[in-house]
């Protein structure tokens, strides 16, 4: 990269207009970005270099990222304060809002590289839930109130929730939407307790697979307790069947008896009836032979 190249990009400052219309990025010098105020939004009219202060005129030209390692340069990107409402921009989803919260377990919200330059930003994004995550400083950057909605091709009720929240929250102040970061509050949580519940998670599905592989053996002895009682009722019908024909047989032997002794008695009354005939013929007969 020539010096030329070099005076015009080196040490500077890039600045997005607001204007909804427009919402053009603007190359700011050091002195002038010190000027600007992150909680008031700023306009193409307001850059001092009048090349590029007016909306109607395009973005200028900047090399690539790669271009600039390859000449022995790197973008920094200046630290955002903590609370800092923003915007992330990730491959295949809108621009998302989000705040600046600690991380509960890294205890900071920035971490940087090895020359001590902004690398990453832990971030809460909004939205119905909230969710987290660290982000490349590449990615993060101010949100705008002029924010146009962007398709949103998936979770499109989540996102229509974080820019009513982002909208909500713009107006702020920084400690007041740390206090809306209902992730970041969770501090006093630590791993322990994260491998507390991963542990308590593999005991119950080790507690639900044995009671998977006891279910065949315990259907085994209630069957075996079933066909017990079965047998049981049926030694018991049994006996209940003999006992009453113990007691019919009993009662026809009685009436076999009964009959007997019926059928005794009878022939003795019919044998004394045939006599008195038998001696009642013998007197006639006697009286006949006298009357002779």
């Amino acid at each position: 990269m020539d010096s030329s190249v070099e005076n015009t990009y080196v040490n500077k400052m890039w600045v997005q207009c607001e204007n909804e219309n427009c919402l053009k990025w603007r190359l700011l010098s050091n002195e002038d970005a010190a000027k600007v105020d992150h909680n008031e939004p700023w306009y193409c009219f307001m850059n001092a270099d009048s090349r590029y202060n007016n909306c109607s005129i395009s973005e200028e030209d900047f090399p690539e990222e790669s271009q600039l390692h390859q000449s022995g340069f790197k973008i920094v990107y200046s630290q955002l304060p903590l609370g800092s409402l923003v915007l992330v921009k990730l491959q295949n989803w809108p621009s998302w809002p989000g705040i600046l919260c600690p991380d509960h377990f890294k205890r900071k919200y920035v971490t940087y590289d090895l020359d001590g330059n902004v690398e990453e930003y832990h971030i809460e994004f909004l939205g119905d839930p909230h969710s987290r995550s660290w982000i490349s400083a590449t990615f993060v950057g101010h949100y705008s109130i002029t924010l146009k909605p962007e398709k949103c091709k998936k979770k499109k009720k989540w996102y229509k929730s974080a820019l009513q929240e982002a909208c909500l929250l713009y107006g702020y102040s920084h400690e007041r939407r740390l206090e809306m970061c209902c992730l970041s509050k969770q501090k006093d949580k630590s791993k322990t307790h994260d491998k507390v519940a991963a542990l308590a998670k593999k005991r119950k599905q080790i507690s639900k697979n044995n009671i998977e592989k006891r279910k065949p053996k315990f259907r085994k002895r209630k069957r075996k307790a079933t066909l017990t009682y079965s047998f049981e009722n049926v030694c018991y019908d049994d006996a209940l069947s003999k006992e009453n024909m113990v007691v019919s047989e009993t009662e026809v032997l009685l009436k076999e008896l009964e009959q007997m002794l019926q059928q005794a008695l009878q022939p003795t009354t019919t044998a004394e009836e045939p006599e008195e005939g038998h001696g009642e013929e013998i007197n006639t007969g006697g009286k006949q032979s006298h009357l002779e």
